[in-house]
C-alpha cells in the first residue's frame, strides 16, 4: 500500500493479463481487506468510480454502502482503492447495512435474479432493467421491453435498482406475459394440432358410420322394389297364362 503524506492513503494493484484477472482480483481483495469499516474510493474517477464505506469483502468483489444504496464492485475491474484520511480522524460512523453475501461475484448475480438491477455505474455501459436470466457467462436484462444480453466480464458494478420499488414492476409482468404468451401459443397449437387430429379421426368414423347406415338403407330399400317388381310381374304373367 502507498501512502500519501497528505490527507489519504492509496493501493493500487498492478494489471495483468485477462489470463490473470482471477489472482489479480484475489490480491485485490486479500490487500484491501484492512481498509473495511472506512471511507474509500473505488478508481480515482470518472463512471467508473464508487465512494463509500467499504463494509464487506466477502469473495472477489467488495460491498461498498453509499449515499445511493449498497454498490458491490467487481475486484477484477478495480484499479485503485484510496481511502480518505477524514473519516478515519471523525471516527467511523457505523450503521447496520443490508447486504448479499456469496461465495463469488457470479453466485453473487445469481441471488439478484429476478431483480431490478443497475449494471456499472454510468457511462454507454450503464444499464437498469430487470434480471431476467443468467448463465455462466452473461446476464439476460430487460431494458424498456427489449432483452440485452450482458457479458459477465465486463460487468464492473452491480446493485439493486430503484425501479422496483418505484411503480417499475412493469418489467417483471411485461416479461412473465411474455413467457405466458409463448406458453398460450405453444398450447394453442397444440390444442389446434390435438383438435384437427381428434376431429379428423371422428369426423371419419362417423362419415364411415352414417355412410354404411345409409347405404345399407338405400340397398334394403332397392332390394325390397326390385322384389316386389318381380313379385308383380311374375302375377302378370301367371294372368296372362290363365286367359
Amino acid at each position: 500500500m502507498l501512502f500519501n503524506n497528505l490527507s489519504r492513503s492509496a493501493y493500487t494493484p498492478q494489471r495483468q493479463a485477462r489470463s490473470g484477472s482471477g489472482s489479480s482480483s484475489s490480491g485485490t481483495t486479500q490487500r484491501a481487506s484492512n481498509l473495511v469499516g472506512r471511507q474509500v474510493k473505488i478508481n480515482r474517477g470518472g463512471p467508473d468510480m464508487v465512494e463509500g464505506r467499504l463494509i464487506a469483502i466477502p469473495a472477489d468483489y467488495m460491498v461498498i454502502d453509499t449515499r445511493q444504496g449498497i454498490v458491490y464492485v467487481n475486484a477484477a475491474h478495480v484499479k485503485s482503492i484510496t481511502e480518505n484520511m477524514k473519516s478515519r480522524a471523525a471516527g467511523n460512523r457505523s450503521r447496520t447495512s443490508e447486504f448479499i453475501t456469496a461465495s463469488s461475484f457470479n453466485s453473487l448475480l445469481s441471488r439478484l435474479r429476478h431483480q431490478f438491477i443497475q449494471v456499472n455505474r454510468g457511462g454507454p455501459e450503464k444499464i437498469d432493467g430487470f434480471l431476467a436470466e443468467i448463465n455462466s457467462d452473461s446476464l439476460l436484462v430487460v431494458v424498456n421491453r427489449e432483452v440485452v444480453r450482458v457479458p459477465i466480464f465486463h460487468i464492473k458494478t452491480v446493485n439493486v435498482s430503484g425501479q422496483g420499488r418505484s411503480g417499475g414492476g412493469s418489467y417483471n409482468r411485461s416479461y412473465s406475459n411474455r413467457s405466458s404468451y409463448g406458453g398460450n401459443r405453444s398450447s394453442d397449437r397444440s390444442g389446434q394440432r390435438s383438435g384437427q387430429r381428434s376431429g379428423q379421426r371422428s369426423g371419419q368414423r362417423s362419415g364411415n358410420r352414417n355412410g354404411q347406415k345409409s347405404g345399407n338403407r338405400g340397398g334394403n330399400r332397392s332390394g325390397q322394389q326390385n322384389r316386389n317388381r318381380n313379385r308383380n310381374g311374375n302375377g302378370r304373367r301367371n294372368g296372362n297364362r290363365g286367359r
